[in-house]
């Protein structure tokens, strides 16, 4: 099993110990973006993550159904974020939020239905 579908199986089952991963997760470990793809259509991703008004990560992946690919990685700090994210080259979110409180995840989620939503959260 490759390390991609790991952690599709992780999101998928809700959450397992990043342990299984092979890590623990701590402050000062960079924020890493994956595009988790929950439909079985493939998808393209682009986003577009500011963090306190510099861009930070900008890539585009194409992702299989029900697979996941890395977008990018970005170094945490209290900061501004804005994220934007195309699928399949239409604008499907737009989001902004301060964040004083440490996190090392920020995934864009493709679900079954196609709706997109964007997950932070602290993996480990």
């Amino acid at each position: 099993m490759r390390p991609t579908r790991r952690r599709f199986v992780r999101y998928v089952a809700g959450g397992l110990p990043v342990a299984l991963a092979g890590g623990i997760a701590r402050p000062g470990d960079p924020i890493t973006m994956l595009a988790v793809n929950q439909d079985d259509t493939p998808h393209s991703v682009t986003v577009w993550a500011v963090q306190g008004g510099t861009l930070t990560v900008e890539n585009t992946v194409g992702v299989a159904g029900r697979d996941v690919e890395t977008l990018g990685q970005m170094p945490w700090k209290a900061a501004q974020y804005r994220v934007t994210v195309f699928v399949d080259a239409e604008v499907a979110l737009a989001e902004e939020f301060h964040s004083g409180q440490w996190f090392n995840q920020l995934d864009v989620f493709i679900a079954s239905d196609g709706s997109v939503k964007l997950n932070r959260a602290r993996a480990g």
